[in-house]
């Protein structure tokens, strides 16, 4: 069977090509959607109307507003994926590098948020909607295993250092002042990351080394 393209076959793919783009469209309104109102309070009227579509459009790509936030949590991974590889890598000797590795981690967590403004509706909640779970979970193991990771070569000197437990504590810290920096004018210069990095050096410089 030839596989040289027909006309039919090039309107396909650029009708595939809008459709994908559509949906990334809807995809980007929903984060906003979500970031101002919640994603309990949002409604796919509203996303359709802020993407200036109408809902029959909107159900074209995404049935209901769970899956329009499983499409967006998905690629929420995936940029993580590469956001964590940046924040969590470490240089250098451990024990000189802990504030650094700190400021620089927190400083890209930031500029994340600031980013994906539906991150925080979505993932960086203790208790995520029914539906979400499921997406969100690979993401958390991840991430859970990158923080450890890295805390764990702060620890290797400490034996009775509970790094699991660390871990927990450092991401609930984050999560927990997390959102009120978002929602400053300016999140990167928000007078709580500097403090919120102090609050993890403490707690990790008494509970690893």
């Amino acid at each position: 069977m030839s596989t040289t393209p027909t006309d039919g076959g090039s309107g396909s793919v650029r009708r595939q090509a809008r459709g994908l783009r559509r949906a990334d469209e809807v995809l980007a309104t929903a984060a906003v959607v979500f970031a101002e109102t919640g994603f309990e309070r949002a409604t796919t009227n509203l996303i359709a109307k802020r993407a200036g579509i109408s809902p029959g459009s909107l159900y074209q790509y995404f049935r209901d507003k769970e899956a329009i936030a499983r499409g967006l949590a998905e690629r929420y991974v995936e940029r993580l994926a590469v956001m964590q590889s940046e924040a969590f890598e470490l240089t250098g000797d451990a024990e000189q590098d802990f504030d650094a590795v700190v400021d620089h981690s927190i400083d890209r967590i930031v500029g994340f948020n600031v980013d994906n403004p539906g991150f925080l509706a979505l993932l960086m909640r203790a208790d995520e909607p029914k539906g979400l779970r499921e997406a969100v979970a690979p993401l958390q193991e991840e991430l859970f295993r990158r923080v450890h990771g890295l805390l764990a070569s702060f620890a290797d000197r400490n034996p009775d250092a509970d790094v699991a437990v660390a871990t927990v504590m450092a991401m609930q810290i984050s999560r927990g002042v997390m959102p009120v920096i978002a929602a400053a004018d300016d999140p990167r210069r928000s007078p709580l990351v500097p403090e919120l990095k102090r609050a993890l050096k403490a707690y990790l410089t008494a509970a690893l080394r």
